[in-house]
């Protein structure tokens, strides 16, 4: 059975605006869909039966493969450029050169990352229906190089949700470094080589990877990108060994066909800075314990014992427990609160 997220919001969060735009996208002019050449498998990364069983798709990361046409790139690019005033920069931070929610502020980039040709596409890939994410904010994240080159566009880290390609805006043949890298491995390994719980990866590490067992990947040109399942691919944006014009825009998407352990990292979104993330969070999870919760009435025996029947109804809603506890967390430690 397949399930329809929440549709997209009626009004912007308080915080957003959208930008002034005379670009239209348009699907027939700016896209250039083709298949990559070789898909991994979390098979192949190591990842068990049991972990993969939890996944809605058993595609680890793709080659290369091209997604826009040359008006594509150039009309995206425009975008991308048009909003990097908007951008957060946090020197601290794992991405400290970033915008976040970025359907919130261009249309064209709403439209492009609602796009049915593409989610086709990549549904195709992945093996699992995909739709825009969602929570809108994660619809979209834009990167850019930082300032200071000797820092990583963005750190060693698993997403903290399923499904995301990075598409390479920036014509490499101009770039000194910033490669998009992966470790071909488990998340579970690199949080044990550095004694870290795994969760903690989210935030980002520094250190170097075992060298044969980083994967570079080598983009054609601009307007190619890659699939992954990123909350089971650890992966970076190398630092730039020069100064450079680095963009990448990074859609994010969830599959309809819910999974039994749902990938969103609820226990630190609340934290993050975007306009509306605990109200975007909270109608996340209630969709997800939706759809747990229709599977558990079509599936219930009506012979099964209180204790199992219980179990089943816990773990139905358990998505939407957690994210009030977070939610609730996150209240209680915000500044100036006198609790």
């Amino acid at each position: 059975m397949l399930f329809t997220p929440p549709p997209f919001p009626d009004h912007l969060p308080d915080g957003y605006a959208l930008i002034p735009e005379t670009l239209i996208y348009d699907p027939s002019r700016h896209l250039q869909l083709e298949f990559p050449e070789r898909s991994w498998t979390l098979e192949e990364f190591g990842y068990s039966d049991q972990e993969i069983a939890s996944c809605a798709s058993r595609v680890a990361v793709t080659s290369p493969f091209r997604i826009l046409s040359d008006s594509g790139i150039r009309d995206l690019h425009q975008i991308a450029s048009d909003l990097k005033p908007y951008c957060t920069n946090l020197s601290g931070a794992r991405v400290p050169y970033h915008l976040a929610g970025g359907v919130y502020k261009s249309k064209f980039l709403r439209d492009f990352c609602a796009c049915p040709v593409v989610l086709e596409h990549m549904s195709k890939i992945s093996g699992t229906p995909l739709v825009p994410h969602s929570m809108p904010s994660q619809q979209v994240y834009i990167n850019y190089a930082p300032e200071d080159i000797s820092k990583a566009v963005d750190a060693w880290h698993f997403d903290g949700i399923g499904f995301d390609y990075v598409l390479m805006m920036s014509d490499p043949a101009t770039l000194k470094g910033g490669n998009f890298e992966y470790f071909q491995g488990t998340k579970y390994e690199i949080a044990n080589m550095f004694n870290l719980k795994t969760h903690a990866l989210r935030y980002g590490i520094t250190s170097a990877l075992p060298h044969h067992r980083v994967i570079k990947t080598k983009f054609p040109g601009a307007g190619y990108g890659i699939f992954q399942q990123g909350n089971m691919v650890v992966h970076r944006a190398a630092p730039l060994l020069a100064p450079g014009d680095r963009i990448t825009i990074v859609p994010g998407m969830v599959s309809r066909d819910c999974p039994g352990v749902d990938p969103t990292a609820k226990h630190d979104m609340p934290a993050y800075n975007e306009p509306g993330i605990s109200a975007e969070l909270a109608r996340h999870s209630a969709w997800i314990a939706q759809a747990k919760l229709q599977r558990f009435i079509e599936g219930v025996s009506l012979s099964a014992d209180a204790a199992v029947i219980t179990a089943d109804l816990q773990r139905a809603i358990a998505d939407v427990a957690d994210t009030i506890e977070y939610i609730s967390h996150q209240a209680r430690s915000a500044p100036g609160n006198p609790d």
